[in-house]
């Protein structure tokens, strides 16, 4: 299947959530202390986790937050957050 064909079988939710992950750079960490090489692992496990179960969590109900939800706490970066 080609790229514009994948990307127009897949749901509003799924677009968003690689479209999103699309946008962040893997050589500029978004959140402050977070280590540029747990950054590049982290994102290319989001983008694998998206590419590889986006379609079957978004027919599970998960909206656009839940794969990205965590507890905040501004002293700690956590690499194990998941939806809840």
């Amino acid at each position: 299947m080609s790229d514009s064909a994948t990307l127009n079988a897949l749901s509003p939710t799924v677009l968003e959530w690689s479209r999103g992950l699309a946008s962040l750079s893997p050589g500029q960490p978004p959140c402050p202390g977070f280590r540029p090489d747990e950054w590049v692992e982290t994102l290319a496990n989001c983008r694998r986790f998206v590419d590889g179960f986006g379609a079957g969590v978004a027919q599970l109900g998960w909206d656009i937050i839940a794969p990205l939800w965590c507890i905040r706490n501004p002293n700690v970066i956590r690499a194990n957050c998941f939806a809840g």
